[in-house]
């Protein structure tokens, strides 16, 4: 019993720091990691295992929605956070966030670059927290699944045939499908880029018509007046 512990809270902490993208690593990878583990140790029941996938990805995606809440749109000032999410695709994704919202929480999971700083925006733009559980849900349940009961179909037949160069070539078939499956993703973001919007972080900016003063002084006397009134009164 207590190694199977040490396995659950493995797989755990796996797809926590994957989740928060220390290292920035697909997720697919520790789910994968909790198929071998049910498959190679009998103490390990494979519906805890899963929950401790589905955990794992919650607890992460929470955290990052958590310090998206606390610092909102001075945390895209620092010089990390841009490093993972440029200004540009920022704002982009703000934009998308008020129409495919859940999509672009489930979409942004199989991209481990982009996923880190969609559910730092969700916070910081005060998207909703029970859409954005609901969504978590969603995969914890559907995708880690798929992913997780695959992979225990996979090494279940490798470790049939137990053959060396069968482990080699279904992992590196995996592992290929991965980096063709992460591409098209990929592909498929750039295609539906279009130009910047502005951030919905910061406030809309005030113009000046061509040829008039930035600032009205014939004003002035008048804002004066009425924030001395205001001081005094």
């Amino acid at each position: 019993m207590t190694d199977a512990i040490y396995w659950y809270v493995s797989i755990f902490f796996w797809l926590f720091l994957t989740g928060i993208g220390i290292p920035p690593a697909p997720e697919e990878a520790g789910i994968l990691y909790a198929a071998s583990v049910n498959a190679l140790h009998s103490e390990v029941w494979w519906s805890l295992a899963w929950a401790s996938c589905g955990l794992g990805i919650i607890a992460a995606d929470c955290v990052l929605y958590g310090v998206g809440w606390r610092w909102g749109a001075k945390l895209f000032e620092y010089r990390w956070v841009q490093k993972v999410l440029s200004n540009e695709r920022r704002q982009r994704l703000e934009g998308h966030f008020t129409q495919h919202g859940m999509k672009l929480l489930i979409l942004a999971r199989f991209l481990p670059p982009l996923r880190t700083g969609v559910f730092l925006i969700a916070g910081a733009t005060r998207y909703s927290f029970l859409k954005f559980l609901i969504a978590d849900l969603v995969y914890a349940v559907v995708g880690v699944g798929l992913f997780f009961f695959c992979g225990t179909w996979i090494l279940a037949l490798i470790h049939r045939f137990e053959s060396t160069a069968l482990v080699v070539g279904a992992l590196l078939v995996v592992a290929y499908g991965l980096y063709m499956y992460y591409r098209l993703l990929r592909r498929r973001e750039l295609r539906g880029a279009s130009e910047a919007p502005i951030s919905v972080l910061q406030g809309p900016e005030g113009s000046v018509p061509p040829g008039e003063p930035a600032m009205n002084p014939a004003a002035a006397v008048a804002a004066q007046r009425e924030a001395r009134t205001v001081l005094e009164g």
